[in-house]
């Protein structure tokens, strides 16, 4: 699943590493048997990844640790196929499986993978996120099939439905360990733009805005412990990344057009990607060094191009995608110390 737009694309002023700047090492996470490609979603702080990746099976979500490498996580009964798109410190992975519908799972090491129900559908329902308490988000199609809600699932009170902004849709994308949500909803009107939110179970649903007024959405992908969101706000192929802070509202991070932040670690480091000159790159940005290529911050000759940032952890470990010998694969980066 891609989180950038990429309409009419906007040249970029070249990037280049700062002196001091962090570097990092790569690990390939590698292919399941008989794949071509391999795609991160997300990292615990453990550094476990999970994501998704082709096989000789159909396309499966993957969980990848340093001691085991890349394991297929199979799918629901009956099901073809499957994607992951949370974990927690737990272990414990959330996604989409997929064949005789769209279900959204949970699986741990112990239980394998269970089916979490929707909100009232016939079908299409997806978890995208998990925090280490268990509780579970993501989105469904409500009764009759007729729009998506953003849910909230526990295990003792099964799928909350979030409700929207007035408008028919909403999709919640990640949780933090307080219980906040965020994702993004479609506002009543016409014409009708997306917003993102911030949900808390005291205040309910609140809208984020946007970056300005011309823009007619705003999306956000993550939250970190300290309640500070990050995605994009846009018009059109136009996107630009963002951070939002209770006290200090959404503010650009400076990406330029055609940017999506996609996560942020209790440290305010950020990664994303951005679109220079129409090729997808992955970035990093905090407060002192702002934004950063991450091809840069590996060693020079790797013969990597890093094509999307999509999570981090506390220690500043990095879930991307990048092109290697002609091919996709996730990756993991570590900080050099």
């Amino acid at each position: 699943m891609r989180k950038i737009g990429v309409g009419v694309l906007a040249m970029i002023a070249s990037v280049v590493p700062i002196a001091g700047a962090q570097s990092y090492t790569i690990t390939d996470l590698g292919l399941l048997p008989g794949g071509t490609y391999s795609k991160p979603s997300a990292i615990n702080d453990h550094g476990a990844v999970v994501g998704e990746a082709d096989s000789s099976l159909g396309d499966r979500a993957f969980l990848w640790t340093a001691s085991g490498g890349m394991q297929d996580i199979g799918t629901l009964p009956g099901d073809s196929q499957s994607l992951a798109y949370g974990i927690n410190n737990l272990g414990a992975v959330v996604g989409e499986s997929d064949g005789t519908g769209l279900h959204a799972f949970l699986w741990t090491s112990k239980n394998g993978m269970r089916d979490l129900g929707n909100l009232g559908g016939s079908t299409g329902a997806y978890a995208t996120a998990i925090n280490n308490s268990g509780e579970v988000v993501g989105y469904s199609y409500i009764e009759g099939n007729s729009a998506n809600h953003a849910y909230l699932w526990t295990d003792t009170a099964g799928m909350q439905d979030l409700g929207t902004l007035g408008g028919n849709d909403s999709y919640a994308f990640a949780i933090n360990d307080s219980g906040e949500i965020v994702g993004y909803s479609l506002l009543a009107g016409n014409p009708i733009p997306y917003r993102a939110f911030l949900w808390t179970q005291a205040g309910g649903m609140q809208n984020l805005g946007a970056l300005n007024e011309s823009n007619r959405y705003s999306y956000a992908y993550g939250i970190n412990a300290s309640g500070q969101v990050v995605g994009y706000s846009g018009s059109g192929g136009d996107t630009t990344a963002f951070i939002w802070m209770q006290n200090g509202g959404m503010r650009s991070l400076g990406a330029g057009d055609a940017s999506s932040a996609n996560g942020i670690n209790a440290a305010d480091e950020i990664v994303g990607t951005l679109l220079p000159g129409g090729n997808l790159s992955a970035f990093i940005w905090t407060p002192t060094q702002h934004l950063q290529y991450l091809s840069n911050l590996i060693p020079p000759n790797s013969g990597w191009t890093l094509t999307q940032a999509l999570a981090i952890n506390r220690s500043g470990q990095i879930a991307v995608e990048g092109e290697i010998n002609g091919a996709y694969h996730a990756a993991l980066l570590t900080p050099v110390n």
